[in-house]
């Protein structure tokens, strides 16, 4: 279907297939967020967002949250530097996509937004970042030593304290952790 779209979304403009298309044009302002919303809701699989900057992800994003506050959202967001800046991204970017990455692999529903000149860069596949992934559950005993050396070689930063992402501080046998993808340190 190309440009006007009616409402409500109807069954008939959402994708099928994995490798088929829909197009909306001539949506303004909150009816794009609208019409990704009812798309979203009556698919069974997530949808991939594409938009022409992270502003316009942060947007539309917002407004679909308005819309259906319960649908699984997620943003992958730029690295914003450039390919020769001699610095790397802040760690809470870092942790965003790896938050992003970790969580497609379970995702059954939802939308993803991306802006396209992140999607144009290659990532690193979900199954390598599951398998990377540090698992922790109360009860679990650890070797103190056998964690900061694990913590040390995926390039957490040992500290007095913690506090930003990718640091972690050992005093005795309290352990303190603020990981990559999490809102909180631990």
């Amino acid at each position: 279907m190309r440009c006007s779209m009616p409402f409500p979304v109807t069954p008939e403009i959402i994708p099928s297939k994995p490798s088929e298309r829909k197009y909306w044009c001539s949506l303004h302002q909150a009816a794009k967020a609208y019409a990704i919303t009812e798309a979203a809701l009556n698919s069974q699989k997530p949808l991939l967002v594409i938009c022409d900057n992270s502003q316009l992800a942060n947007e539309l994003e917002e407004q679909v949250h308005f819309f259906a506050p319960d649908l699984p959202l997620l943003h992958f967001p730029d690295w914003e530097t450039l390919p020769y800046d001699r610095f790397s991204p802040h760690q809470d970017i870092i942790s965003d996509r790896l938050r992003c990455l970790y969580q497609l692999g379970s995702w059954q529903q939802g939308v993803l937004f991306v802006p396209i000149t992140t999607l144009m860069q290659r990532i690193a596949p979900v199954s390598y970042v599951h398998q990377h992934s540090l698992q922790l559950k109360t009860g679990d005993r650890i070797n103190i030593g056998h964690l900061r050396d694990k913590l040390q070689q995926a390039n957490y930063y040992c500290v007095d304290t913690v506090y930003e992402h990718g640091e972690f501080a050992v005093r005795g046998s309290i352990i303190d952790l603020f990981p990559m993808g999490s809102d909180i340190p631990y």
